[in-house]
Formats: C-alpha cells, structure tokens, sequence
C-alpha cells in the first residue's frame, strides 16, 4: 500500500495551515471543510543532521586508537555508532537469567555467533548465572524524532569524541569536512 506524501504545515498558534498553494491544493483534493483530521506531531527531523550524525562517526572510526582496533565494535562505522549509543543509554536491554553460571556461559557464547550470524551488534555480558543483552535504538527517521535524535547525537558525538581524544566540536567539524 503506498503511503501519502507529507505535506508541510505551519502552526500560526491557533491552527495549523499548509506551507504554499501545493500543498493547500492537496488537502483541499483530500478533506471537506470542517473535516476533522487526526495528525502525527513530529518536527522534521532534517537529513543534513542525519547525514552529519553518520559522517562524524565515520570520522571517529577512520580515527579510532590503535588500542580499539580487534574490538567488536571496531569493525565499521556502523558498529561503532551503535556501540556509542548503547554505551550512552539509547538501547534495549534484555536478561536471561539461567540459573547456572557455566549455562550463561555457553548460552552467551550461542547469542553471540546468532547476533554475528544475522549480522545484529548487540554487547552482551554475563554477570554470575544472568545475561544481559543489549542491542542500540534504532534512528530511522520514522522511529526516532527531532528531539531525541538530536539529543543521541550530541551523546555520542561527545562519546566519540572522548574515545578517539579530540573535543566535540573538532569532531563535529571533521564530520561536516566528510559530508561537504
């Protein structure tokens, strides 16, 4: 089923009205005077700070200490983005619990080759007979908004930027080197 373009309104502090003639044109083809219409509020989250966000941790990972290389989140800009986010509280968090130490042991070890297997970064630890699972929030556009995105951003950007020993705001600016 396709989805219905969206269409931009501004709120004039009373109401919401469609941003140019366009878009007056589609909601007046759409919906009867005094129709009313249930919306989904959610500021546009823009594509430059989305791409920015993946540039700058493309950035840190070029940049990473000989130290992190062989870690698991080490092995692309992808894991390190959700390696950053997990470590800055933007996960899932699961917990076994078996009962038996060397069990939670081998069950780790299991969860491990099947995250690797279907290709999901999750850190996963075990503390006496319990494991725990972690695995990052996803930033699709659609599953995280404006104000939560920006706030992961500024996160791991600080994170990342720590790990690989330059201050945020020289890393942000590598990051708006990579997407010019």
């Amino acid at each position: 089923m396709a989805r219905e373009p969206l269409l931009r309104c501004i709120f004039t502090g009373t109401c919401l009205e469609p941003d140019g003639a366009i878009a007056a044109a589609a909601l007046a083809d759409k919906f009867g005077a005094g129709e009313v219409v249930s919306i989904d509020i959610d500021p546009d989250r823009s594509p430059r700070s989305h791409n920015h966000q993946f540039a700058f941790v493309h950035q840190a990972w070029l940049n990473l200490p000989e130290s992190h290389h062989g870690q698991p989140y080490a092995a692309s800009s992808g894991h390190l983005r959700k390696y950053a986010l997990i470590k800055c509280g933007y996960h899932h968090a699961d917990m076994i619990a078996l009962g038996d130490p060397r069990r939670a042991e081998r069950v780790a070890v299991t969860l491990a080759r099947q995250s690797e297997r279907d290709e999901v970064y999750r850190i996963i630890t075990v503390e006496g007979a319990v494991i725990y699972s972690f695995t990052a929030e996803t930033q699709k556009m659609k599953a995280m908004g404006k104000t939560r995105f920006q706030q992961s951003k500024q996160d791991i950007l600080e994170f990342l930027a720590d790990m690989i020993g330059v201050k945020p705001d020289e890393l942000a600016k590598m990051g708006r080197r990579g997407t010019a």
